[in-house]
């Protein structure tokens, strides 16, 4: 064992500290923060009507109506929300109202699936807007609708037979109200980023007050801080609607999708910021 001279722990001990407060600083509460605008792309709003998914080599996937597997859509699972893309698989959310339950998937890279079935609490909205995997991989951070004072959290069910019960473990309960939240993304282990519909369509983020890994059975409190608005770059005028985000950690890269308003609305733009600050 190498032993190392006091003043050298000291100093060692002050550039730790020192690094991680330049890590975490960007994402701290008082801090200001700055969106770069990198570019932007037009896509198909058919297939990227509810979400995007990034994958390792820096892709973006699309998640809408042309992306909702055939055997889960004869079983009346027509509405798929934003998913995510975790160590080479896909997770989805799917909605059914009125079936009392919601659908979550998990899409090897081989393509075989596994369906996890959620049954309503009481209380929870039937809407499935979207799900995301936490970085240590052992949570699934889920969204209803309409004002959410919360969101949901299920431990990640991979590896567990198909057609298992995916019961509610807990919940991020958020300080202010979000309104139509379309989708959230994990940026690391204590900051989420979310795409809001309204009032007006923005990028928000979510300060959890930890892991939830380190949370009483999954439980957590995030305080929530508006970004950025999404601003509306189509030739048509009328009505937007923000949907999809995607956060690549590794390259620092920020991706929403919004759809143009009518006549335009077969046409989706994906905006890609990065954090300048």
């Amino acid at each position: 064992m190498i032993r190392l001279p006091m003043r050298a722990l000291y100093t060692l001990t002050a550039v730790s500290l020192l690094l991680a407060a330049f890590v975490t600083a960007p994402w701290a509460a008082a801090a200001p923060r700055e969106w770069r605008l990198l570019g932007i792309d037009d896509v198909s709003t058919l297939e990227y009507t509810q979400g995007l998914a990034g994958d390792a080599a820096g892709r973006l996937h699309g998640r809408g109506y042309t992306t909702i597997r055939p055997e889960v859509a004869i079983d009346g699972w027509t509405h798929i929300g934003d998913g995510d893309l975790f160590r080479g698989r896909m997770y989805d959310a799917y909605e059914q109202l009125g079936s009392g339950r919601k659908l979550y998937t998990i899409t090897e890279p081989d393509g075989r699936l596994s369906r996890y079935y959620h049954r309503l609490t009481p209380g929870e909205m039937a809407n499935n807007s979207f799900v995301t995997v936490s970085p240590s991989g052992r949570y699934l951070v889920s969204g209803e609708w309409d004002t959410m004072d919360r969101l949901l959290v299920f431990r990640n069910p991979v590896g567990r037979p198909d057609g298992s019960a995916l019961p509610l473990a807990g919940t991020v309960a958020l300080d202010t109200p979000m309104r139509d939240v379309q989708s959230c993304d994990f940026v690391d282990a204590t900051h989420l980023v979310c795409a809001v519909d309204r009032p007006a369509q923005a990028v928000y983020s979510v300060a959890l007050d930890g892991p939830l890994d380190d949370a009483p059975a999954g439980h957590a409190r995030g305080t929530v801080r508006r970004e950025f608005a999404v601003p509306h770059l189509s030739a048509c005028t009328g009505s937007y609607e923000i949907e999809g985000i995607d956060y690549d950690a590794h390259r620092r890269v920020l991706s929403v999708s919004m759809i143009d308003p009518s006549p335009c609305l077969l046409n989706t733009k994906v905006l890609r910021y990065r954090m300048s600050r």
